[in-house]
């Protein structure tokens, strides 16, 4: 495998490509319509200034926007005492805002993270997950979604969601995942994998946590795809067929923290 493991982004000039396709795709009909019924002067401005009010808008609340998009459910201050513990340790760690908790009623094995702004990120752990991890394998895998949050990784694929939100599964589906660079993602997840190791300083603690995640499942229900690299593992059964996938094989992964 190779050495050279940087990851370097800028995550306003990301954001700034996600938003002017987004106004472009809301000014072209509204020009169209402008032309139509208003003076030629005038349609293009009033369709630049619909894209553009339209797009901040859909920047508001993107918080509650993405948790509704996964199915998750913030988590009450008492709810979750242990994960909530490993959290405030590993985010002082990885050097971090401590994120708001979530959780997602599934079965499967995973743990995503999403935030834009200024604000702290949120993290959302299924409950297939919460219920069977030990206390280093919560560490570990808190620690490896914290640094995507630390290294700039976590914008734009959460400004892509909450602004095509809907066309995250349809025809334009890899178009979305272009925008939130989905398909450039693997050699990120190793990076966290790695950042993840030396904040908690227990590698076996993160390769357990995978392990955990192979002897079950990390398919969810609900996976939009220009979210999918901000997961742990892979969210959908079919991401070994998906020219889009984010994350490389678990097996992959384990061996490459058991050489630390």
């Amino acid at each position: 495998m190779a050495t050279d493991l940087s990851t370097a982004r800028e995550p306003t000039t990301d954001l700034a490509r996600i938003a002017t396709v987004h106004a472009a795709i809301v000014a072209v009909p509204v020009l169209v319509l402008g032309l139509i019924v208003l003076p030629v002067w005038l349609a293009p401005i009033v369709a630049v200034v619909v894209a553009v009010a339209v797009t901040a808008v859909r920047c508001r609340e993107i918080d509650e926007r993405i948790a509704g998009s996964l199915g998750a459910r913030a988590l009450g201050a008492d709810e979750a005492p242990r994960l909530a513990g490993v959290v405030d340790s590993t985010s002082m760690a990885v050097g971090v805002a401590v994120p708001r908790l979530h959780v997602i009623e599934d079965p499967a094995r995973n743990a995503v993270v999403w935030g834009a702004g200024d604000g702290p990120a949120s993290i959302a752990i299924t409950r297939g997950l919460l219920d069977t991890a030990e206390r280093i394998e919560l560490e570990g895998i808190v620690g490896h979604l914290l640094a995507d949050v630390r290294d700039g990784m976590v914008e734009a694929p959460t400004v892509t969601t909450a602004l095509f939100g809907s066309l995250a599964s349809g025809p334009a589906a890899g178009l979305v995942a272009w925008l939130a660079r989905a398909g450039e993602d693997e050699r990120r997840v190793v990076v966290a994998d790695m950042a993840a190791a030396r904040a908690t300083q227990y590698p076996p603690g993160l390769v357990n946590a995978l392990e955990r995640v192979r002897a079950g499942s990390s398919g969810v229900e609900r996976n939009p795809r220009s979210l999918q690299p901000l997961w742990f593992a892979a969210p959908s059964t079919s991401a070994d067929d998906d020219p889009f996938a984010a994350h490389p094989p678990l097996a992959d992964r384990i061996d490459l923290l058991r050489e630390l």
